[in-house]
């Protein structure tokens, strides 16, 4: 037998045996552009061999109307159980103003076909320093990265300069309970790593990020505060226990939270000085995620799902858990890819 008939046969297999368990046999996902698709950067899609088994084929990518990649297919090698990170270049592609590009990627291995049709987006930060006043006026020139949960949008947006980062995070929802105002209350939790960090998956393995959380105070005469909850050299095991928030408090990042026509906004500068492990430079790639948390309406929106990663990506260690959070379901994996560009255009 051939060891291309024997790739389809055992991918045949195990696709059998993976849909009984709920899991494809080859796993595919479109990664978020990380600065702006006019300028023709490389897009990469991630492969996962969920065998046990090598396979040889080919993988494809269908990019949307009107764009052109230097090779929309490309010949494809998976060892057991591996996952690879594939690049395809773009020669021509345009910007859209609502930041969704519709892709379709097509894996064929030995006469297996997986196809994933997807909707990313232009996940970057341009060089701007906003004013943090709770007023969205100068955030035009960001890139807004829009989900949806339960009818909930949330769109987020960031900024970068020698100095900081901004992020401003527009949050749908039926009404906003401050800290101290409920054992569980609204918030939303950032996390920012290096590009090559990883997660680990036991308690005693260290921290690879910085980690945030941001809260509205839920009184006029008490300001908003930025709790840090996590950074690298921590052990995960510490990022599971509920301490108290007070002692966390970052007291050199600037917040505001304001609540327009059911929109909760939470507009925020955090000092590059407190991510040291963060370099930020026009072009180049860090991970970033976040979990927006609505206790009394849609529960945890986690930008991991939003962004397609895969259900079995879901990792508690990847995120600190504080007094006044609840949990559905662990939440996934933090690592996402996000980048630092010069401007949206």
């Amino acid at each position: 037998m051939s060891r291309a008939r024997a790739c389809g046969l055992t991918l045949f297999l195990g696709a059998a045996l993976s849909a009984l368990a709920g899991e494809p046999a080859v796993a595919l996902r479109a990664e978020s552009f990380t600065v702006p698709p006019a300028t023709g950067p490389v897009f990469y899609v991630d492969v996962e061999n969920r065998s046990g088994s090598p396979c040889q084929g080919t993988l494809a990518v269908r990019p949307p109307e009107g764009w052109q990649l230097h090779r929309a297919e490309q010949a494809l090698s998976l060892g057991p159980n591996e996952t690879k990170r594939v690049a395809f270049a773009i020669q021509k592609a345009t910007n859209r103003d609502d930041n969704a590009y519709p892709v379709q990627v097509v894996a064929t291995l030995g006469g297996s076909r997986v196809v994933r049709e997807q909707t990313v987006v232009c996940a970057s930060a341009p060089y701007f320093k906003p004013r943090i006043d709770g007023r969205a006026g100068d955030w035009d020139d960001a890139i807004p990265v829009t989900f949806a949960v339960k009818g909930r949008k949330t769109v987020v947006r960031t900024f970068w300069n020698r100095d900081e980062m901004a992020f401003l995070v527009e949050v749908d929802e039926a009404r906003l309970v401050g800290y101290r105002k409920a054992a569980e209350f609204d918030a939303v939790q950032i996390a920012v790593a290096p590009r090559e960090a990883r997660t680990g998956t036991k308690p005693a393995e260290e921290a690879a990020r910085y980690e945030f959380l941001l809260v509205a105070s839920g009184s006029f005469w008490s300001r908003d505060k930025c709790f840090l909850l996590a950074k690298p050299g921590v052990t995960l095991a510490a990022t599971q226990e509920r301490r108290g928030l007070a002692p966390l408090q970052l007291k050199d990042a600037k917040l505001s939270v304001r609540r327009r026509r059911g929109v909760t906004a939470y507009e925020c500068a955090i000092p590059l000085s407190a991510m040291p492990e963060i370099k930020a430079t026009e072009g180049r790639e860090f991970c970033l995620s976040f979990l927006v948390h609505d206790p009394d309406g849609t529960g945890v929106r986690d930008w991991g799902e939003a962004a397609g990663l895969w259900p079995w990506q879901r990792n508690r260690l990847a995120w600190s858990d504080w007094p006044g959070a609840r949990w559905q379901a662990a939440p996934f994996d933090g690592k996402v890819e996000w980048g630092f560009c010069s401007s949206k255009h």
